[in-house]
């Protein structure tokens, strides 16, 4: 197994396109096959004010690539590695672990370039949205460095249409257009910010409260060999994993400051700006992403959570309204997501 640490990431993944100018407020993702989401996840983010993208491209064969090298504000890297492929991480503290190879890449790559930076992170589902009165992400960058924190947590807000059938026809191809299809979301909150400490998590994911509407529960399948002996961390690969309620789509690179994860950062983000990321699971491609994810298994424990998302599925069919329950609301803006507990200014 490849042993790693954050400055091995030079020599483990390369630039294949483009130039990092490392002074541009820069957004860094890792992608696979997300043509159906990228031309409006790259003009949204434009037009809330990232400068720049940074793009770790998992070997995409759908388009992805030669969009992406159309694409002048875009700089991509390539691996050897898979997203998949496992190696093990050693932090800067020492602490060693074993990791799949597009976390590393998401905790290490930028640490190439944005020295004293800050940098966004967001996967191709996800959509920031700006707090009320918000220009650009420069003004929330600002604030950061005017309060000293070293990071912002978000939100992570799940949404979907009020049935399966609002799942039929093509992927929207614009934020504002996701939306309008996919419009309902929970209205509790999922994040409580604390003083010089990392967040508390509140209540549940939208897709832990269908799981447990519908009934869907891990079951351990025993085949070959693992029906007389299956390793913990085999029995894990088939447990259903939580569907993230929050993550740090902007922290600072530095020698102190770095995300740990895909979803946290090593010190406590600011206690005042909580952000909020729209993350469209649920859409008109759910089908196909759950069938390549299945078929990948780079996710995290083998996709077991997509495995779970087909049995979802096969129970809703034929509910009517069966997204919705009595939490379920309309997104109308960021204000609602203030008023919510869902975003803080």
């Amino acid at each position: 197994m490849i042993e790693a640490r954050i400055e091995d990431a030079g020599r483990l993944a390369r630039v294949v396109q483009g130039r990092v100018d490392r002074g541009f407020l820069t957004l860094f993702s890792t992608m696979k096959n997300e043509m159906g989401f990228l031309p409006g996840w790259l003009a949204h983010h434009r037009r809330i004010g990232f400068e720049q993208f940074l793009i770790w491209d998992d070997a995409s064969d759908d388009g992805t690539a030669a969009y992406l090298a159309e694409q002048p504000d875009v700089v991509v890297m390539r691996s050897d590695l898979p997203f998949g492929a496992e190696l093990r991480y050693i932090d800067p503290e020492g602490a060693a672990r074993v990791e799949r190879a597009g976390t590393y890449f998401k905790i290490a790559l930028p640490h190439l370039f944005f020295d004293g930076a800050y940098v966004g992170y967001v996967d191709a589902d996800e959509f920031l949205i700006l707090p009320p009165g918000v220009g650009s992400m420069r003004e929330v960058v600002a604030r950061l460095q005017a309060e000293g924190a070293p990071s912002a947590v978000a939100s992570v807000v799940e949404f979907f249409p009020a049935d399966l059938d609002g799942l039929t026809g093509g992927l929207p191809q614009s934020f504002e257009a996701l939306m309008a299809r996919y419009p309902h979301f929970q209205a509790e909150a999922l994040v409580e910010l604390r003083a010089g400490a990392q967040p508390k998590l509140m209540g549940r994911s939208k897709t832990a409260r269908l799981f447990e509407r519908y009934g869907v529960r891990p079951q351990i399948v025993r085949k070959g060999w693992h029906r007389i002996w299956m390793p913990a961390r085999e029995k894990k690969a088939q447990r259903f994993q939580k569907s993230p309620r929050h993550k740090t789509p902007l922290v600072l690179r530095s020698a102190e400051s770095r995300l740990t994860g895909s979803h946290a950062a090593n010190l406590a983000p600011s206690d005042a700006v909580l952000l909020t990321v729209a993350h469209f699971v649920f859409t008109a491609q759910f089908a196909d992403k759950i069938a390549r994810a299945v078929a990948w298994g780079a996710h995290a424990n083998a996709a077991s959570k997509y495995r779970y998302y087909a049995e979802l599925l096969d129970r809703m069919a034929g509910v009517e309204n069966g997204f919705l329950d009595e939490n379920s609301v309309a997104y109308e803006g960021a204000e609602q997501l203030v008023e919510l507990g869902l975003m803080r200014w």
